[in-house]
């Protein structure tokens, strides 16, 4: 089983009776009721010692710092802002305390930045390090923006570049709240997620929760230097693009009669617009010399 078809068996065993829950399992974030401008967003996610870090490439500064940004990432995804964060963490016996203090202040340094605090946790031994991150955002109604919103004939839309990420980028996310918070100010957006797993995995996420297909222009991936560097051929970096993961950049369609409104920047990052979505529920991928080929969900996944 893949990681989606994990999720899809435990969401299917899980009851949501409370009216409080508008958005369930299924998206980047839950979405609850909060006051009559606002609803609360929560999510969680967690980063494991050989799995989305490696010691002692990584610092202990770096870990407790992404563990907070690939929460944010999906805080950004749904247009909001963070309040709250929870924190439980498992420390193998013998961690230095210097390396302690490390991993607190690498997550302090993203609660100093995007303006939330850190209000409690939980502790562990454990046989390698981990961080398990709870964060509470909210976000005005006419704001939330859903991976589900797609419509056939949108234009899709993605912030920064793609690829490469493991040159040292998944050690540096910079979650695009503001960026995000730009955007959906500036013009419509349908649908909006962030890329944990890859263009090509979560676009599919995307296009599946709005029933429908995509077919985007492979030449017009924005590709990192990273992932040109590790390639050969064009070809090559354009597959790093689609399914290397950890970009955390944002991916959101806008409809056609808006496509000329959206921000050609946002901050310093570019924002390209790839491809549409489709009626027919195909993934699809164009090369600037015609050829066209199916787009396999390859990026990565747990399980």
């Amino acid at each position: 089983m893949r990681e989606d078809d994990v999720i899809e068996l435990i969401k299917k065993r899980l009851k949501n009776s409370r009216r409080d829950v508008i958005i369930g399992p299924g998206d980047d974030t839950a979405v609850l009721r909060y006051d009559k401008k606002h609803y609360l967003l929560l999510t969680t996610d967690c980063v494991v010692e050989n799995i989305h870090f490696k010691r002692p490439s990584a610092s202990f500064f770096q870990i407790g710092r992404k563990a907070m940004a690939v929460n944010l990432s999906d805080i950004a995804s749904m247009g909001g802002l963070p309040l709250y964060a929870l924190v439980s963490a498992g420390l193998p016996a013998g961690l230095p305390v210097k390396a302690i203090k490390q991993l607190v202040d690498g997550m302090q340094s993203m609660a100093d930045a995007y303006n939330f605090d850190i209000v409690g946790g939980n502790l562990s031994r454990s046989p390698v390090l981990f961080i398990d991150v709870s964060l509470a955002g909210r976000v005005e109604k006419k704001h939330l923006k859903l991976r589900s919103g797609a419509k056939p004939g949108d234009a899709v839309f993605v912030t920064g570049k793609l690829g490469g990420t493991l040159a040292g980028k998944h050690l540096n996310i910079m979650p695009r709240i503001k960026e995000s918070r730009k955007i959906i100010r500036k013009v419509r957006v349908n649908a909006m997620m962030d890329i944990s797993d890859g263009l090509s995995s979560d676009l599919t996420r995307l296009v599946n929760a709005s029933g429908a297909g995509f077919k985007i222009f492979l030449d017009r991936i924005p590709v990192s230097a990273d992932a040109v560097r590790m390639s050969r051929t064009v070809k090559d970096a354009i597959h790093h693009a689609l399914n290397d993961g950890e970009d955390y950049e944002l991916l959101f369609t806008v409809p056609a009669a808006y496509k000329n409104k959206v921000p050609e920047r946002a901050g310093s990052l570019h924002v390209t617009c790839i491809g549409e979505i489709t009626k027919e529920k195909k993934y699809t991928g164009v090369y600037n010399t015609g050829k066209i080929v199916s787009i396999r969900p390859s990026g990565y996944s747990h399980f």
